[in-house]
């Protein structure tokens, strides 16, 4: 039977469970009180939020059965979804200004819009002044394979793209803070199953010896920063 796409997310939430919680460790001394979570899915970084002292979450989803089981899952007052579903709808930028919003989290989610610009300039154009916009998105063109497929994603990224997208979307409004790979070791195992394998299916697997070398791995790289990684990490300060 094939897996719905709820489904995967379920799926997934549950086996990246440590994984999650090291990509949100990037961005943890750029996390304010009052954050948007674009493409949060089920809400996979809400406990990450809480844990951190955020004061009010605001996820963007536009799958409605993902929104339902968000709200099955998330019965906190603090946390909610934003009314406005399209991350490139200029209407989330006025509704993150109404909410003081000061933190934009955006991860693995750039690479599914179409207009990547316009989703990043909603992003920018709703954090507060001061605030900050915290990217991770998909690196290296020449990884992309079956996997990349799978999830539907229009691309990957390489350093001078992404600084290029910032630009188009609205960098005389941004300052760049930080800009750098993230998680080698998994960059080998993706141009494995994806270029090599051609896999179509996300096996739990791949999530089981994610978490078994994280340890290790995220040592390393707080050690030393990789010259290439599976991911990009992005952060922008609003001017």
């Amino acid at each position: 039977m094939t897996e719905s796409h709820s489904d995967f997310y379920e799926r997934w939430s549950a086996r990246a469970r440590p994984y999650f919680g090291w990509q949100f460790a990037q961005f943890a001394p750029y996390v304010g009180k009052r954050a948007v979570d674009v493409g949060c899915g089920l809400g996979s970084f809400v406990e990450h939020f809480v844990a951190h002292g955020t004061e009010l979450y605001r996820g963007v989803e536009n799958d409605d059965d993902l929104r339902r089981r968000f709200y099955e899952r998330h019965r906190d007052p603090r946390i909610g979804l934003t009314a406005a579903t399209d991350a490139t709808d200029p209407a989330l930028a006025e509704e993150m200004k109404r909410d003081r919003i000061d933190t934009a989290l955006c991860v693995n989610v750039l690479e599914h819009v179409e207009r990547d610009d316009l989703a990043l300039r909603r992003m920018i154009e709703g954090v507060a002044p001061g605030g900050h916009i915290c990217l991770l998105v998909p690196a290296h063109p020449f990884l992309y394979g079956s996997l990349d497929a799978l999830d539907r994603h229009f691309r990957r990224y390489t350093k001078s793209s992404l600084r290029d997208l910032v630009a188009r979307a609205g960098g005389g409004r941004a300052d760049w803070v930080d800009l750098y790979h993230f998680n080698a070791v998994a960059a080998f195992g993706w141009f494995l199953k994806g270029r090599v394998l051609k896999e179509t299916r996300q096996e739990d697997e791949n999530f089981a010896v994610m978490n078994a070398v994280l340890p290790i791995v995220s040592r390393a790289e707080k050690l030393l920063r990789p010259p290439f990684g599976l991911s990009l990490i992005a952060v922008l300060r609003r001017r």
